[in-house]
């Protein structure tokens, strides 16, 4: 589901349990580092992918490369880090916590909102 289409099904929720006092929020994360580290990965190996190549047109299909260059990933991943404000990517724990206020009653007048989380990206 798209970070869009999550908003408008929170705010329809929002509609729907008016008066219940149940509170529907979105968290739209931005880069999150998740401790996967692609360097000298090899994806010889991987021959599966997501739908099966014999349900895709010609158009669609595609070939996974034979190795990725670490030297390509670090460029791209500093790149993106100089596009965001803090200059790195978040962590999952800094989700969680964005999570934890709202579950909390610290955010008991809090309905129907979009909390970005992207560390100045947007």
């Amino acid at each position: 589901m798209s970070s869009h289409a999550a908003l408008g099904a929170v705010r329809s929720g929002v509609a729907v349990l008016k008066g219940t006092g149940v509170r529907i929020n979105h968290i739209a994360p931005g880069q999150i580092d998740v401790g996967v580290d692609l360097k000298n990965f090899d994806m010889r190996g991987m021959t599966t992918q997501l739908p099966p190549a014999s349900l895709q047109s010609k158009e669609v299909k595609f070939e996974l490369p034979s190795r990725l260059d670490s030297a390509k990933i670090i460029s791209a991943q500093q790149s993106q880090h100089a596009n965001i404000g803090l200059e790195r990517a978040g962590l999952p724990t800094e989700i969680a916590r964005v999570a934890g206020f709202l579950a909390s009653g610290f955010s008991s007048y809090i309905t129907g909102a979009n909390l970005v989380v992207d560390g100045g990206a947007s």
